[in-house]
This record gives structure tokens, sequence and C-alpha cells, in this order.
């Protein structure tokens, strides 16, 4: 292939760019990085809006609690021997203990949050 003026000035453009492309990466990469961890942190969210997070949270809270249930009828009946009987309350299960557990550690945090932001709104607004 032969070379031309233009051609070299082509080469020594895309190699000027890419050598820009190499000093810029690194930044870029940093940068992506920090956004990455910044979109994953709750607490960013949660300073940047309270409200909304509060709200679907209690939402979420309130579709995950069980409606009240009605107490079971409990029949006794006589046994021949003449004692009574009475049927054994159900166990709970692995899973509604751990779904238990997490939703007190999260009500907790939460709680914990929004306090944390009245008493951050009611210092600003005395302060003030």
């Amino acid at each position: 292939m032969a070379t031309t003026l233009a051609t070299k000035k082509q080469s020594a453009a895309i190699k000027q760019r890419m050598a820009e492309i190499r000093t810029e990466l690194p930044y870029e990469v940093d940068d992506a990085r920090v956004r990455v961890r910044q979109l994953t942190d709750w607490k960013y969210h949660m300073s940047r809006h309270p409200l909304p997070i509060l709200a679907g949270v209690a939402a979420l809270g309130f579709l995950i609690v069980p409606n009240k249930r009605t107490p079971e009828r409990i029949i006794i009946r006589e046994t021949p021997s003449g004692t009574e009987s009475t049927p054994a309350p159900a166990k709970k299960g692995l899973m509604a203990g751990i779904a238990g557990t997490v939703m007190t550690l999260a009500l907790r945090q939460a709680s914990t949050v929004a306090a944390q932001q009245i008493n951050r709104i009611l210092t600003n607004r005395t302060s003030t």
C-alpha cells in the first residue's frame, strides 16, 4: 500500500487521539466508580430524597404486614377417657423467622434515619 501525505496525516491524527483517550481513561474510570458507589449508597439517596423514600418504605411495610387474622375456633371435645384435647399451635417456618428479623432491622434503621432527619430539620429551623 502506498503511503501518501493524507494517510500520514490520518495516521498521526489517530495516534494523537488514541494518546488523548489513554490519558483521559483513568479519570473517566475513577469518575464511573464514584458514580456507581454513589448510586448504590442508600444513605446518599435518603439524604437527597427523604420524604419519597420514607413514603415508599411505609407503603412497602403496609403491603408486607399481613392482615389481622380472626382467631381460630378451638373446639374442645371430650375424649372417652374424659380429658380435653386442644390442637397444637402452628409453628413458624424458617422463612417467616428470617423475614421477621429483616423487617425488624429495617424498621429500626428507618426509624433512626427518620429521627435524624427530623432532628436535622428542627436544628436548621432553630439556628436560622
